[in-house]
Protein backbone atom coordinates (compact mmCIF):
# COMPACT_ATOMS: atom_id res chain seq x y z
CA UNK A 1 0.00 0.00 0.00
CA UNK A 2 1.48 3.33 -1.04
CA UNK A 3 1.34 6.46 1.09
CA UNK A 4 -1.24 7.93 -1.27
CA UNK A 5 -3.49 4.89 -0.89
CA UNK A 6 -3.07 4.96 2.89
CA UNK A 7 -4.03 8.65 3.05
CA UNK A 8 -7.02 8.02 0.79
CA UNK A 9 -8.23 5.13 2.95
CA UNK A 10 -7.93 7.31 6.09
CA UNK A 11 -9.97 10.07 4.42
CA UNK A 12 -12.61 7.59 3.25
CA UNK A 13 -12.81 6.04 6.73
CA UNK A 14 -13.19 9.48 8.29
CA UNK A 15 -15.95 10.45 5.87
CA UNK A 16 -17.75 7.15 6.46
CA UNK A 17 -17.53 7.71 10.23
CA UNK A 18 -18.89 11.26 9.88
CA UNK A 19 -21.72 10.04 7.64
CA UNK A 20 -22.64 7.31 10.13
CA UNK A 21 -22.58 9.76 13.05
CA UNK A 22 -24.72 12.27 11.14
CA UNK A 23 -27.20 9.60 10.09
CA UNK A 24 -27.50 8.27 13.63
CA UNK A 25 -27.96 11.80 15.00
CA UNK A 26 -30.73 12.61 12.52
CA UNK A 27 -32.34 9.22 13.20
CA UNK A 28 -32.28 9.86 16.97
CA UNK A 29 -33.68 13.38 16.49
CA UNK A 30 -36.42 11.98 14.28
CA UNK A 31 -37.35 9.45 16.96
CA UNK A 32 -37.46 12.20 19.60
CA UNK A 33 -39.51 14.51 17.39
CA UNK A 34 -42.09 11.76 16.89
CA UNK A 35 -42.58 11.65 20.67
CA UNK A 36 -43.31 15.38 20.86
CA UNK A 37 -45.86 15.48 18.05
Amino acid sequence: MTRKQKRLSVIVAGLAFLAAATGLTFYALGQKASYFY
